[in-house]
């Protein structure tokens, strides 16, 4: 089983305190963060994806400490942050295979499961077109869909659902469902009541703590 272990994880913005003394595991399974507007949910997700290093605490994947296990950590992790600075020249296609071969996919496989998973999310008639010319919401079913290729064992995803209609959001949530049969999936979502049922665990961030809700 897929397991990504914080024990007493903190970091700060220099006088404030963000997260402090995190410790949970994130298992195979669907894990929700819910908690206020501004609570940390966010850097939390960042951390989980090592695109941002914690202050204090440790951290493990399968049983290794970071930073030994960070590469291998990178090479099966799918992340969806919430706000990304698109190259607005490439289309999505371009976009979708440069992110293949960032994590070392083959590009005829990641080609195909990229059309299927923007086939599902309603985005498949406009792969050829550049960044540029995207709404928010197709930006933001970009991502999510860059998240998912390969199979990765770890999916970060914030707000995968934002921006997007009532149908399309409830097909990226069973895309969502789908993957964490296999892989360890932490997301934040306006869809937490929804999903909640199918949750494996459900955490609240609240005043730098993360508890069970």
């Amino acid at each position: 089983m897929t397991t990504l272990e914080f024990s007493g994880v903190a970091k700060s913005y220099g006088r404030k305190s963000v997260l402090a003394d995190v410790s949970v595991t994130f298992a195979t399974g669907l894990t929700l963060l819910t908690g206020p507007s501004g609570a940390g949910k966010s850097t939390l997700l960042r951390i989980v994806a090592s695109a941002e290093r914690p202050d204090r605490g440790t951290i493990s994947w399968d049983g290794v400490p970071l930073p030994t296990a960070r590469t291998a950590l990178r090479r099966t992790l799918g992340y969806a942050p919430q706000a990304v600075d698109l190259p607005e020249d490439l289309t999505a296609r371009e976009f979708a295979l440069h992110m293949a071969v960032l994590k070392g996919l083959d590009r005829k496989a990641a080609d195909l499961q990229f059309g299927a998973i923007t086939e599902a999310i309603g985005l498949h008639a406009d792969i050829n077109r550049r960044i540029a010319t995207f709404s928010g919401g197709m930006r933001r079913r970009l991502i999510f869909a860059q998240a998912l290729l390969g199979a990765p064992r770890l999916l970060a995803l914030d707000e995968p659902t934002a921006e997007l209609d009532g149908e399309t959001a409830r097909q990226v949530g069973r895309l969502i469902l789908e993957q964490a049969r296999t892989a360890a999936v932490v997301m934040t979502t306006h869809l937490a009541e929804e999903l909640a049922p199918e949750a494996s665990a459900i955490l609240r961030v609240e005043q730098g703590r993360v508890t069970s809700a």
